[in-house]
């Protein structure tokens, strides 16, 4: 495997301490970490334009870009310009329509103390051939929103709030929100069963599973976890439950990365969960899967410049590692995966997060 990194910005001082120990003053103070401070949060790419979008996080509120693959540049798509200053994040809260458009929504990091200075996250539908953006109703006030799925046959959005752990469901054409749950728990994201059903966890302590069906508009809550949610929940930041990335396979199962590194298969019809094991050995986190045109689920296993790529095949039940996520050219490493976007059979893009040493990279891995 053949790995490149592309730097948007360069950040000039180093934060020198943890990230958790922060807060949105003390990021949005200094000059530098405000504009260089970045992580690609989100990605998704458009096969009919040839672009990757690329849903940042950046203190400045700079938060859409679209990287081209040939040419290796990013163009800035202008979020800055309708944000407001809490909104500083596309966490997983990227979708790419069929009529090309993109679904996102924002995310915060400020805390308790100006929790009344912002209105909550918002939804938006932004026209790349326009370079307009349209917002939808706040789903949750005072609130922003970490995940989004978006079910376009049914023009239904589900998603997370943050801080408070509520699950919420948004009719799109009808521009309202159906539903606003309290659930405790929160997922990295989520991928909807064949049948339009979403899967996701509930109360703090337990995190067990529940399963929302869109067509009765009701909540069914399981009295059972996933096989290692005592270990994984916290993992991602604290209060976060077991599921670190999901994807849909082409046997109509749900697979999910627990964030201790094991990779779970769940049947939609029962709710039955079976353990696949680690694919890649002892290495936690799991944050990002996707379905590749092979049939195959691709995804991201590791944490702390130990990330590699890998694959698993439903049909087999075995996987492929294609090594460390490190830079060709000078050996830097992926430091913490967020999110992947396949290209092609042989290109996957990699997203990066919460560096404090240096700026987040886009990453280019080519299998």
């Amino acid at each position: 495997m053949k790995t490149t990194s592309y730097v948007l910005r360069e950040l000039k001082s180093p934060v020198g301490v943890p990230l958790r120990t922060l807060g949105y003053r003390d990021f949005t103070g200094n000059p530098d970490w405000k504009r260089n401070l970045i992580s690609f949060t989100s990605l998704e790419f458009d096969s009919r334009r040839k672009k990757l979008f690329c849903g940042m996080t950046a203190f400045d509120c700079d938060l859409l870009y679209a990287f081209d693959p040939d040419t290796e540049k990013f163009t800035c798509l202008d979020y800055q310009s309708v944000a407001e200053k809490f909104e500083i994040k596309i966490h997983r809260s990227l979708h790419l329509c069929r009529d090309g458009k993109l679904i996102g929504a924002t995310a915060c990091l400020h805390r308790e103390d100006q929790r009344d200075e912002g209105h909550g996250g918002r939804v938006f539908i932004f026209d790349p051939d326009k370079m307009t953006y349209d917002f939808l109703p706040i789903p949750v006030s005072r609130d922003y929103i970490q995940t989004i799925t978006v079910d376009e046959d049914r023009q239904l959005l589900y998603g997370f709030s943050y801080p408070v752990f509520c699950f919420f469901v948004m009719d799109l054409a009808a521009r309202k929100v159906k539903r606003v749950q309290y659930m405790g728990s929160i997922p990295h994201i989520v991928s909807l069963a064949p049948d339009g059903a979403y899967f996701a966890t509930w109360n703090c302590r337990s995190h067990n599973l529940f399963r929302y069906d869109p067509n009765t508009d009701t909540v069914k809550f399981f009295d059972y976890a996933l096989p290692h949610t005592q270990e994984s929940c916290g993992l991602m930041y604290p209060g976060a439950g077991p599921i670190d990335g999901m994807a849909t396979g082409p046997d109509g199962m749900l697979y999910i990365g627990e964030a201790s590194g094991h990779l779970d298969r769940l049947d939609p019809r029962t709710g039955e969960v079976a353990d696949l094991g680690r694919p890649a050995g002892e290495e936690t986190r799991i944050p990002a899967l996707e379905t590749g045109a092979d049939g195959r689920i691709y995804g991201i296993a590791g944490f702390l410049e130990r990330c590699h790529l890998f694959a698993f095949d439903p049909a087999t039940g075995k996987s492929e590692v294609f090594g460390l996520i490190e830079d060709h050219r000078d050996g830097t490493r992926l430091f913490i995966g967020h999110d992947i976007a396949i290209m092609d059979e042989h290109t996957v893009f990699v997203g990066e997060t919460d560096t404090s040493e240096r700026a987040g990279r886009l990453w280019r891995c080519e299998i």
